[in-house]
């Protein structure tokens, strides 16, 4: 298992190569739409956290490694979700799916290099950091 420190530096260099890739969708930054869509998801998921919890990623990292992991798993598989499933699935993965169907050949590259390891990134163990 990787260190709470080493998953956040590769959350954070994953999303850093991510940006570099420099994907537009018109005038908009793909990984910008991506990050912000998880920014605000994340920041209503912890508004139903009970009272004194604290939290051992912060909502910047969280929203990266959604970002990040989203498009990932978009990347390898761009049809597990149809247009019915829009009901069901939040829409940052629904959005990270169709980005990673349509700028495919750019994130080639990029996919290889982190598909693997962000396996080993655990969101439940990286919130938990810190816990007593």
């Amino acid at each position: 298992m990787l260190s709470h420190n080493k998953q956040v530096k590769i959350i954070r260099e994953a999303y850093r190569e991510l940006q570099a890739i420099g994907l537009q969708d018109g005038f908009r930054n793909v990984e910008q739409v991506l990050y912000t869509k998880n920014l605000i998801a994340e920041r209503q998921h912890r508004k139903g956290a009970p009272e004194g919890i604290t939290h051992g990623l912060g909502v910047i990292d969280a929203a990266k490694l959604f970002t990040v992991s989203h498009l990932l798993d978009g990347f390898a598989n761009p049809d597990k979700w149809s247009v019915d499933d829009i009901l069901n699935i939040r829409t940052e993965v629904l959005y990270a799916q169709a980005y990673a169907k349509r700028f495919r050949k750019e994130l080639t590259e990029w996919a290889s290099k982190y598909t693997k390891v962000f396996k080993q990134i655990d969101y439940a163990e990286l919130q938990s950091h810190g816990r007593s």
